[in-house]
């Protein structure tokens, strides 16, 4: 049985979203920051440097390392729920709460 060779149809349904040249700029920019947050947040907590800052400092009365470690998860918490919403508003939702209703089915008919 021979294969047919791929078509450039069957390889662009297997492009991922994010390369769509139709999406606009800002969204692929935003896409584009959540990877970054996503591989600054990986470094700052990979082991070797966050052993850098194993300090003998208290920070309000918290050892330097527990400190250090719960700021870049503050940190990443809150930088991931400014890229949601920007990725939220940014699909044509215009409020979070709304996005729950559109799996609602209407039962009138």
């Amino acid at each position: 049985m021979r294969m047919q060779p791929e078509t450039s149809e069957d390889s662009n349904s297997m492009n991922d979203e994010s390369r769509d040249p139709n999406r606009p700029l800002s969204d692929r920019k935003t896409s584009d920051r959540a990877l970054v947050l996503l591989l600054v947040g990986c470094l700052l907590l990979m082991p070797p440097l966050a052993g850098i800052f194993q300090l003998d400092i208290r920070v309000l009365g918290i050892p330097f390392t527990g400190f250090y470690l719960f700021a870049v998860w503050g940190a990443l918490i809150a930088g991931a729920a400014t890229l949601s919403r920007r990725l939220l508003n940014s699909s044509g939702w215009d409020n979070p709460e709304d996005a729950g209703s559109a799996d609602e089915v209407d039962s009138s008919d």
